[in-house]
């Protein structure tokens, strides 16, 4: 029989178009077609430009005390931990500013609904006594829910401890970015749409802080372990939440809702969180564009509440634009195909390859091992009166699809392989096809796609990569069906088939095998240019000017940065030690800089704000509050975090730089470089800044480093005079890291020592002050829980 092809997707609104059948000469490699550009729902035409909230949210009782950055706002109530420093609250409100401001600004996101109406987006201190809830002794847990009439961030103890530079934690950045994943849930929630698409709100959450951070930082490695669920088992459904059952069904989009069979005892061990894999939001996003995704946050509610039904609409993709959406995901995920994120996929599956999935609650209760499968992306066929049968355990599911490796003949030039959908829920409309294989070049060759019954050839116009002596190719099964809403009996089905040798293949490879492991991922993949463009400022003042070296940088943004010819101002930058991220601000002329931009004052943010790393390399995207970057230790950019020690911010209209460090980090004497510049229309200049660390004395008769955080009487620290030294005698209420400063009677920071990690107690430290004039000195202690000074008169 003559074979239907998939055709060409130019639009949804060509509808007609989207089922118009193609044909390609026998056995040519297929290139997918591209889809509608448009697919995107944009924040600005649809909300508005929103500006930052200026209001509190006074509607909740108990609330005792509040702190708002730019767009998030710290809500406590009377029990809040001593260990909850101002200091730490606004290295929380840092954070949320930096990531969510990223969010906005570059990567097309919307604030929550409340910041959307003027008020800050809003963290709570869960068991603090505020009406969001919870008791005292609630010191663990964090979660998105709705406080005074809107989403807001509910934190426990733990977490918000976690921001706290004396935790000692072992998995404080991970709680970091866990608040981060929370707040996002509240962001999303913004939006009309994917709200009872309960599998989405996990997956599409996690993508979007993955895509922050892949686009900002250049990170493609270190996906959510619960992705591998998705690749090593891909017979099971898209849109699928606890993955695939011990009764052989598949858990419905909505978990419980909707007939979904979710109980939350009937999970297998890793499939069952099958929900936080982000897969194919990660399929979307880097082979049709970030839009795409958002678009689902606007339009699946209604009729259309899931993802691929709503793709399925005529405002989407149409009925036949999402059936080949569903089978270019299967056959791209075959081939690992997924640009920057292959190399992470394979690890992925690396990690879990070979060894089994269970019933997890059976091992919680009895400790043994039921319902058992040996975990495999492959399938496992067997011959049966000339055809290859799958097994009927792990036959695709509704957009599920099977992976069939095939042995090439010595020789062969071209394969054919016969398709057969086979028992009661396959058929030829719902059921498609192909043929694919790696070439050792790396490019991933497919066939063009058949639907329903026929035959499937590809040439073999590049090798194919080799396993154990045998060049593969791979046969990609795949059920396109889709609509679960008004069809949720779609979970319980599996899709059978058969498969048929034709010509150039001697057999199947067996499922044990990580024929991947195998391919070259690296190749010159087609971009769709979803790159967003940064944000634009400036920074610095002028010294002495230098050519730069002649070179030419391709940005993170894709813009081309300019760097030959260049002009160069290098400022030196003296910097106090401080508790909490205060700055000294550097100034620079802002119209000399426009000027050799060919800009004007009043147009110096057309210009491209970036960072230079001491290899070269050019970041446009800021991972401080834009425009701006925090560095690590050898000038290179960062997130704030663990690896951040300095940070600059610009302020064009000001003219200014804003240097400051991470607190308790930095220590006396210590110097830090790094570079920025700005970039327009082939012009650029480059500002080189070296910072130097110091404890001398701020503006004013005391140190911004001894005022800090002090509040009320000392109750935990006591000082003597023995033998010419100060002993510091100090207590911790818990295991807790401890700074020990000591200053002049006037605030000049003296001598100053991080003790490090120390057990509950009592301890003494003792500073030597042989050669040091008499006078009044002040001894600051600072833990995580409290800071306390005390003064001693030194005389004869």
């Amino acid at each position: 029989m003559q074979k239907s092809c998939l055709g060409l997707i130019p639009g949804a609104v060509l509808s007609a178009a989207l089922g118009v059948h193609s044909y390609a000469a026998s056995g040519d490699a297929y290139t997918w077609p591209g889809y509608r550009s448009d697919l995107d729902y944009d924040t600005k035409s649809n909300l508005g430009d929103i500006q930052p909230p200026t209001k509190f949210n006074n509607n909740c009782s108990g609330v005792t005390g509040k702190k708002a950055g730019k767009w998030w706002a710290f809500y406590w109530g009377k029990d809040r931990d001593n260990r909850i420093t101002d200091v730490t609250i606004d290295s929380i409100l840092k954070k949320y500013d930096t990531d969510f401001e990223y969010l906005y600004n570059e990567m097309g996101w919307a604030p929550d609904a409340q910041a959307q109406e003027g008020q800050y987006s809003a963290v709570y201190y869960y068991g603090s006594g505020t009406c969001a809830g919870g008791a005292k002794d609630d010191t663990t847990g964090g979660w998105q829910t709705w406080v005074a009439g809107y989403t807001a961030v509910a934190a426990s103890f733990y977490p918000l401890y976690s921001f706290n530079t004396s935790c000692p934690y072992h998995d404080r950045v991970a709680q970091m970015d866990a608040m981060i994943h929370e707040g996002i849930h509240s962001m999303t929630n913004g939006y009309p749409g994917a709200k009872d698409a309960h599998w989405f709100q996990e997956a599409g959450n996690t993508w979007i802080q993955q895509d922050m951070f892949s686009h900002r930082d250049g990170v493609y490695s270190g996906m959510g372990f619960l992705n591998a669920a998705t690749v090593i088992a891909p017979f099971m459904p898209i849109e699928c939440y606890s993955g695939w059952l011990i009764d052989g069904t598949f858990g419905g989009p909505g978990g419980g809702a909707d007939d979904g069979g979710v109980t939350g005892k009937n999970q297998r061990y890793l499939l069952g969180g099958s929900q936080y894999s982000n897969i194919f939001p990660t399929f979307i996003g880097t082979w049709i564009g970030t839009g795409a995704v958002r678009w689902i946050y606007g339009n699946a509610y209604g009729k259309t509440k899931y993802l691929l039904e709503t793709y399925g609409l005529d405002k989407g993709l149409g009925d036949a634009g999402v059936r080949r959406l569903i089978t270019e995901f299967r056959a791209r995920l075959a081939m690992l195909d997924m640009k920057k994120w292959s190399g992470e996929i394979k690890n992925l599956l690396n990690q879990h390859f070979g060894s089994d999935t269970y019933w997890e609650q059976d091992m919680w209760d009895n400790n043994r091992k039921s319902y058992t499968w040996t975990m495999t992306p492959y399938q496992t066929v067997t011959e049966s009166n000339g055809y290859l049968v799958p097994n009927q355990e792990t036959t695709p599911g509704w957009s599920g699809s099977n992976v069939v490796p095939l042995k090439v003949q010595n020789g062969a030039k071209e394969v054919t392989v016969s398709f057969n959908p086979n028992g009661a829920n396959s058929n030829n409309k719902n059921m498609n096809f192909l043929l694919c294989y790696r070439a050792t070049d790396g490019t991933p060759v497919y066939s063009e796609p058949i639907t329903g019954e026929g035959s499937a050839t590809l040439r073999l116009d590049k090798t194919p990569s080799s396993t154990n002596g045998a060049q593969m190719v791979f046969a990609v099964i795949v059920n396109t069906d889709y609509q679960y809403t008004g069809n949720t009996g779609i979970r319980k089905l599996h899709y059978d088939y058969k498969l048929k040798l034709e010509t150039g293949v001697s057999g199947a490879g067996a499922a044990n095998i990580k024929y991947y492991n195998d391919f070259k991922l690296d190749y010159e993949w087609p971009e769709i240019g979803e790159v967003p463009v940064a944000s634009s400022s400036s920074v610095a003042s002028s010294s002495s000017v230098a050519p730069a070296s002649s070179s030419s940088v391709v940005a993170s943004n894709s813009e081309k940065i300019v760097l030959d010819g260049a002009t160069t101002y290098s400022i030196s930058v003296t910097l106090p030690i401080d508790d909490n991220y205060a700055t000294v601000a550097a100034k620079f002329d802002v119209n000399e800089i426009a000027q050799k931009l060919g800009l004007t004052a009043a147009t110096l943010s057309r210009a491209t704000f970036f960072a230079q790393e001491s290899d070269g390399n050019v970041v446009t995207n800021s991972t401080a509050t834009a425009p701006g970057h925090w560095f690590g230790k050898d000038g290179k950019v960062v997130e704030w975090g663990e690896s951040a020690y300095v940070f600059s911010e610009a302020d064009l209209s000001k003219g200014t730089l804003a240097v400051g460090h991470y607190p308790n980090r930095v220590k006396d004497g210590e110097k830090y470089s790094f570079t920025q510049g700005l970039s327009h229309n082939g012009k650029s200049v480059l500002f080189k800044v070296n910072v130097t660390i110091t404890n001398e004395k701020g503006s004013g008769e005391a140190t911004t480093a001894l005022m800090c955080g002090l509040e009320g009487l000392s109750t935990h620290v006591d000082l003597a005079l023995r033998r010419g030294q100060i002993e510091v005698r100090y207590t911790l209420p818990q295991r807790d890291n401890v700074k020990i400063s000591l200053f002049t009677g006037f605030g000049a920071l003296v001598a100053q020592e991080v003790v490090g990690l120390q057990n509950a107690g009592a301890h003494t430290f003792a500073f030597d002050m042989r050669g040091l004039p008499m006078a009044t000195y002040i001894v600051k202690v600072t833990t995580g829980s409290y800071r306390e000074a005390k003064s001693i008169n030194i005389f004869r």
